[in-house]
């Protein structure tokens, strides 16, 4: 009764996906299927706290520009930041993206 071991080596992990591919797909799901987001907590206490509206956020997510290369959280999930000019207000958000959803984490 023997396992079989693996090495690390051969174990392929995914590659990470680049800043202009993970916007696309931010603006992708932001158009075609909204309900695939969700908008933590800390999201709108920081809403309420900066003066930022749900119309700001969906409209740098649909199409906002990405702002630095994406990095991967403590749950394997990749963040990356957009910003976008609504209303003549300066809006970032820091968006958690995942392969078929995406979570809204903090407005800026």
């Amino acid at each position: 009764m023997g396992a079989k071991v693996i090495p690390f080596e051969l174990v392929r992990q995914k590659p990470t996906p680049t800043l202009r591919e993970l916007t696309d797909r931010i603006h992708r799901l932001a158009k075609e299927d909204p309900d695939c987001i969700t908008y933590s907590v800390h999201l709108q206490d920081r809403m309420r706290q900066r003066g930022k509206t749900m119309r700001d956020v969906l409209e740098t997510l649909k199409k906002g520009e990405g702002v630095k290369n994406p990095e991967v959280d403590a749950y394997g999930d990749f963040r990356i930041k957009l910003k976008r000019c609504v209303s003549g207000k300066r809006v970032q958000v820091v968006v958690a993206v995942r392969d078929k959803d995406l979570s809204v984490v903090t407005v800026i």
